[in-house]
C-alpha cells in the first residue's frame, strides 16, 4: 500500500476526483483543511512497477467539468452526524477519516443493522469485515519478534508484558535490546528480566543480534526491543528491516492511541516498509480516540494484534478482536458523553 494526496478547493471536489480515478472503494485515511483548500489522503495498492513515495500530490482544478454531486459524509472533526444515529456518533467521536467512517456507518456488504442489533454488535461485525485481527499467539515461539515504533510508542513496555506472560505460561524467554541510545530503557528492561529470571542481552551490532538468535534454546521466545525509529528517516526504517532479515524475525509496530489521524497513517505507512504487518495499539488506558489507530491499520494494511491497556509490565497484553475493539470504541464515546452530561448538570 502507498498513500496518495489530493488537493482541492472543497472535499466534494477531491472525492469526485478520487472516485473517477480509483472508484467507490478507495479508502480515505485522512482529510485536512488548510489555507489553500482541502487535502485528502487515500490508501491505494502499489503496482509492481510504481515507485513508493510517501505522498504523490495530485492537483484538482476548480474549473473541471462538474459531475453529479454525491453527498459526502462528514464525520469526525469535519462535521456532525444525525443526533438519532448512535453508531454515527461513536464513529464521529473517534474522528475517523470520512470514507472509513462512512464504510463502517453505512455497512453495505459488511452487514445491515437489524432492529435487534446493539450498536456494539453492529460495529463489531463491520470492524471484522474491514480490518484483520491476528494475535501474536503461538507464532511467538516460531519467529523472533522485534518490537518497533516511533519514540515513546510503548515498545519496551510491550516487550516486558509479552515476556512476563510467556514466563507465567512456562515458556522459555530471551530478551535482547538494540536500544543503546536510550538512557532508561536498557536498565529498566534489564532489571525486569532479572526479576523474571530470563536472559537479557544488549546487541551492539546486527551480528550480535544474529548470534543471540542462533544461540537461543529450541522453542524459546526471542523478544527484541529495538531503538526508536523516526518514521520520516528512511535510513532508520531500513536499519530495522535489516535487523529483522538478519534473524528471520517479524517486526511488530507499537503505536499509541490518541494520535493525529494523518500522523498515525503516515507512521504506519513508513513502518510497513520495514516489513511490519501487525500492530499493537498502546496507551488504550489513557487515550480515548482510536481514529488514528484505524487510519494506521488501513494505510499499511495491518492486522491488529494484542493491545496494551495498562502501564504495568505485570499486566499482559489484552487480546483484541472485532468484538473487544467495538466495546472499547463504544465505551470511550459513552464515557465522554456521560462526562459532558455531568458537566452541564
Amino acid at each position: 500500500m502507498r498513500l496518495k494526496a489530493y488537493h482541492a478547493a472543497t472535499a466534494e471536489d477531491a472525492i469526485r476526483q478520487i472516485q473517477r480515478e480509483l472508484g467507490d472503494d478507495a479508502l480515505v485515511v485522512a482529510t485536512e483543511t488548510d489555507g489553500a483548500g482541502v487535502r485528502v489522503v487515500v490508501a491505494i495498492e502499489s503496482g509492481p512497477d510504481l515507485p513508493e513515495p510517501m505522498f504523490e500530490p495530485q492537483l484538482v482544478g476548480e474549473d473541471e467539468e462538474p459531475e453529479e454531486r454525491r453527498p459526502v459524509p462528514r464525520f469526525g472533526r469535519g462535521g456532525t452526524p444525525p443526533e438519532s444515529d448512535a453508531l454515527a456518533k461513536v464513529l464521529a467521536f473517534h474522528a475517523l477519516p470520512p470514507m472509513l467512517a462512512a464504510r463502517l456507518e453505512e455497512g453495505g456488504r459488511l452487514g445491515r443493522r437489524t432492529p435487534s442489533d446493539s450498536i456494539g454488535s453492529t460495529l463489531a461485525r463491520r470492524l471484522a469485515g474491514t480490518f484483520r485481527f491476528a494475535p501474536l499467539g503461538g507464532r511467538a515461539t516460531a519467529t523472533p519478534l522485534l518490537l518497533v515504533g516511533p519514540p515513546a510508542s510503548g515498545k519496551t513496555l510491550a516487550v516486558a508484558k509479552i515476556a512476563a506472560q510467556a514466563t507465567l505460561e512456562g515458556m522459555t524467554v530471551r530478551i535482547v535490546s538494540t536500544d543503546r541510545a536510550s538512557a532508561g530503557g536498557v536498565p529498566a528492561l534489564s532489571a525486569f528480566a532479572q526479576i523474571l529470571g530470563v536472559p537479557f542481552d544488549v546487541a551492539e551490532r546486527p551480528e550480535d543480534l544474529q548470534r543471540f538468535a542462533l544461540g537461543k534454546l529450541r522453542g524459546a521466545i526471542l523478544l527484541v526491543d529495538t531503538a526508536a525509529a523516526n518514521p520520516n528517516n528512511p535510513a532508520e526504517i531500513a536499519s530495522l528491516a535489516r535487523l529483522a532479515v538478519a534473524i528471520g524475525g517479524e517486526p511488530v509496530l507499537t503505536l499509541p492511541a490518541g494520535l493525529d489521524v494523518s500522523e498515525s497513517a503516515e507512521t504506519a505507512e513508513a513502518f510497513a516498509r520495514a516489513g511490519c504487518t501487525r500492530l499493537i495499539p498502546t496507551r488504550l488506558d489513557i487515550a480515548r480516540r482510536m481514529g488514528g489507530l484505524m487510519a494506521a491499520a488501513a494505510a499499511g494494511t495491518y492486522a491488529f494484534a494484542e493491545a496494551s491497556v495498562s502501564g504495568s509490565p505485570a499486566d499482559p497484553l489484552e487480546a483484541l478482536d472485532a468484538e473487544r475493539f467495538a466495546r472499547i470504541l463504544v465505551a470511550a464515546a459513552n464515557t465522554r458523553t456521560a462526562r459532558n452530561t455531568e458537566a452541564v448538570s
